[in-house]
């Protein structure tokens, strides 16, 4: 016989994968949004492409500058004041 405890912990972990399955359809989502809208942009007069390796890097850079910045902005907030 099937325990109440044993039911509970697996629709526990059903509930955790189905909303990991909804994570990742809406990132997904949200990544084709963003990348459709980066072809509506003008990049073109620029001579930039968004599929260019340096737009990527260039992207990636500033999302590590955002991370780095977070990090430092927590710490310094965190600290004990005396």
């Amino acid at each position: 016989m099937v325990s109440a405890d044993g039911l509970k912990t697996w629709f526990d972990y059903q509930l955790l994968f189905a909303g990991l399955a909804m994570a990742v359809i809406c990132v997904t989502a949200a990544g084709s949004q963003l990348v459709a809208y980066l072809g509506t942009l003008p990049l073109t007069d620029l001579d930039i492409e968004p599929t260019d390796p340096t737009f990527a890097l260039a992207v990636i850079g500033g999302g590590f500058l955002v991370i780095v910045l977070l990090i430092v902005l927590t710490g310094l907030l965190n600290r004990d004041r005396q």
